[in-house]
């Protein structure tokens, strides 16, 4: 062996090289397999990978969020092994899926279980309206989270369980108690009314977040505490676009329009992305206050942010148009909606009803692929506001399901047309076939019995009143007032109107006018006073039974007084009706020349129940002078008016004036014969 770095090892060197060198090389595309070799390779299948735990649970959830319950049960059954988060994944798909039997199962069935998996439950039964159930299922939880305890007292407040769910709230652990517990709470207080516990909650509260204000805020505004609201929306540290809505819509449904709006401006510079619930609340507002051109305006943003194609304001948009009488308008946007909801088709329905084209009211009903109780009360009101009371009835009794509304509508048309009789046994009708009647119905059957004067049907009415509870209704009072004055029972109307805590204008005006009607002026004045004492302002009517009652005892200065005062100290412009009362007033006193220049000085001279006035009490003082000359009106404006004829001649006969008597009689048949032809009447001194 020759040593290492010697000439020897340099000579095997280089003959191991030119080996190498003689060696064929290996096409370029060789591959291993190509070359031969003396014995083959096993091929071997890889290990089969184990599933991930983590990945089918994931699928499980999926399986149950999308409603496929059998491929989550089949996926569930293949599992080779489950932890407690696919239980809790399949108890969850069965619960979210409605099948509570079935979660209830899975959950017996589990042999460990968290505070996920009760939670899940619990949150079962809840949304199953079964809250006594859920909160036994809450007792007997051995662990719970901030999740359990809120639950349990959303569900308990939701199902009205106040006082259950108080002493949940007063078991929660403080860190977990604020804001989610206290504002589950806060929640129940304010959907059962109780504003001042909630707001108890709130003071108390640690820790508030916006969802907390938010609903300060929407509860004082529901509860009419606007300027208090205010100030809690001022207040708040941050808003969010429900802040900002509950408060616009606050004002919009307590009438101020214009507040609303002017908030909703306010939203816009602060930069708040609206939604499409305070934008409908914004048109919503506009169609109230009749505001078209911030209408149009907010018609155009909604195009403009991308929001036309929702159903929901394009609604909103009907109602706006309608509100204003457009309905040229309202059609257009109706056509143009590629969905239509049963809300855009009735909203079109009641607009052109409400402009009286119940024609095109009724096509669209005809069209409508489903129809409502809405729907068919609206038409059943519309041909009855025409006048088509049958019609009415017809399509009444072909409705499939008639609630409270629709027999109201029907009756309310009854009363509106001067049906009275029809009025009373529809009322009856209604009771008879086991829907229970509303206040607004039995006020129209009270209005019925008044008009007919049916005194005994009207105390039995008094009395259905008592047994259902109404007797502390507004409506019902003043209607029982109405009824009982036009009945000339006022020892019976006083005693109903001073059971009233706080009388509607209406009650009083119906108190003032029966006092005025059955000669009992100074009570009619000394409620006057009163009312005025009270804080209440009064109106047209008011003036209209005061000015009857100076008439009827012949006070006429104090007529006058009362009647300078309207314009004066009330702000009230005087209408006909007024001019009329004090005509009769200074006729009554013999006045004439006063009476006819009180006509004289009305903006429009030529209303007939003035000079019908001046008429009957030149008749009552046997002025043939003054009687010629509103006759001569009268007959100017109507020529066949029998009264005046009859009047006239009555007084010609007793002045002798046989003549004259006769030829009145004469044009009066002759009128009477043939009424397209024209007549003049022209009334002189001592003849006709």
């Amino acid at each position: 062996m020759l040593p290492t770095g010697t000439h020897g090892g340099s000579a095997r060197s280089m003959k191991m090289a030119a080996l190498r060198l003689r060696l064929p090389r290996a096409p370029v595309t060789a591959t291993l397999t190509s070359v031969p070799r003396p014995y083959a390779i096993p091929q071997e299948d890889p290990p089969p990978r184990r599933p991930n735990p983590a990945h089918l649970n994931a699928l499980l959830t999926s399986h149950g969020r999308r409603g496929r319950l059998s491929d989550a049960q089949a996926l569930f059954d293949r599992m080779p092994r489950r932890d407690v988060i696919s239980w809790t994944a399949l108890l969850t798909a069965y619960a979210d899926n409605g099948d509570l039997a079935s979660a209830r199962l899975v959950f017996d069935d589990m042999p460990h279980r968290n505070a996920a998996s009760w939670n899940a439950l619990l949150s079962v039964y809840l949304r199953a309206g079964q809250p006594a159930v859920a909160h036994a299922l809450f007792r007997k939880m051995p662990v719970r989270n901030a999740v359990s305890y809120g639950a349990m007292i959303s569900g308990l407040a939701k199902a009205g369980m106040l006082r259950e769910a108080e002493v949940v709230y007063a078991e929660v652990p403080q860190q977990w108690r604020d804001p989610v517990g206290s504002n589950a709470l806060m929640a129940g207080y304010l959907r059962a009314g109780e504003l001042d516990m909630a707001l108890r909650v709130f003071e108390g509260m640690a820790v508030r977040d916006v969802i907390s204000w938010s609903a300060v805020v929407d509860g004082l505004c529901k509860h009419g505490s606007l300027l208090e609201a205010r100030n809690v929306f001022e207040a708040m540290p941050e808003r969010n676009v429900v802040s900002w809505t509950s408060m616009v819509r606050g004002y919009v449904k307590h009438r101020m329009y214009r507040d609303g709006l002017l908030l909703f401006l306010d939203m816009r510079r602060a930069g708040v992305q609206v939604n499409t619930t305070t934008l409908s609340v914004a048109l919503d507002a506009c169609a109230e206050a009749s505001l078209v051109r911030e209408g149009i305006q907010i018609h155009s943003l909604i195009i403009a942010m991308g929001f036309e194609t929702d159903v929901f304001l394009r609604d909103s948009m009907i109602i706006l148009y309608s509100r204003f009488g457009w309905m040229v308008d309202a059609r257009r946007v109706f056509a143009c909606m590629k969905w239509k909801d049963i809300v855009s088709w009735n909203s079109l329905i009641t607009g052109y009803v409400q402009y009286n084209m119940v024609e095109e009211a009724h096509v669209l009903f005809k069209l409508m692929p489903e129809k409502d109780a809405v729907s068919w009360t609206s038409m059943v009101v519309g041909f009855a506001n025409r006048g088509w009371m049958r019609e009415s009835v017809e399509l009444f009794e072909q409705m499939p399901g008639k609630d409270e509304v629709a027999w109201t509508a029907v009756i309310s048309s009854l009363i509106a047309n001067g049906d009275y009789v029809s009025t009373v046994r529809w009322f009856c009708r209604m009771a008879q076939e086991g829907c229970k009647p509303n206040t607004i119905a039995f006020s129209c059957l009270l209005s019925a019995l008044a008009s007919l004067t049916m005194w005994n049907q009207g105390l039995q009415a008094h009395s259905y009143a008592i047994n259902m509870g109404w007797v502390f209704d507004s409506s019902v009072h003043t209607s029982l007032v109405s009824m009982y004055t036009k009945c000339g029972r006022l020892a019976e109307a006083y005693r109903v109107y001073s059971s009233i805590s706080c009388p509607s204008l209406i009650a009083t005006n119906s108190m003032i006018t029966a006092f005025a009607q059955h000669n009992f002026p100074e009570d009619a004045f000394k409620l006057f006073t009163k009312m005025q004492n009270d804080g209440h302002k009064p109106n047209h009517v008011t003036f209209l039974g005061i000015l009857t009652g100076c008439a009827r005892a012949g006070l006429v200065q104090q007529g006058y007084n009362y009647f300078q005062s309207m314009r004066s100290v009330y702000g009230i412009e005087p209408n006909a009706q007024h001019y009329t009362c004090m005509v009769d007033l200074l006729g009554r006193a013999g006045l004439l020349a006063e009476a006819l220049e009180m006509i004289n000085s009305m903006p429009q001279n030529d209303h007939s129940d003035a000079w019908a006035a001046l008429l009957s009490a030149s008749s009552l003082h046997s002025n043939l002078a003054y009687a010629k000359i509103a006759a001569q009106k009268l007959l100017e404006m109507n020529p066949y008016d029998a009264t005046a004829y009859t009047v006239l001649s009555n007084m010609l006969s007793s002045a002798g004036m046989k003549d004259d008597e006769s030829r009145l009689k004469s044009l009066q048949l002759a009128n009477m014969a043939s009424k397209n032809t024209g007549y003049s009447l022209i009334i002189q001194d001592k003849s006709v």
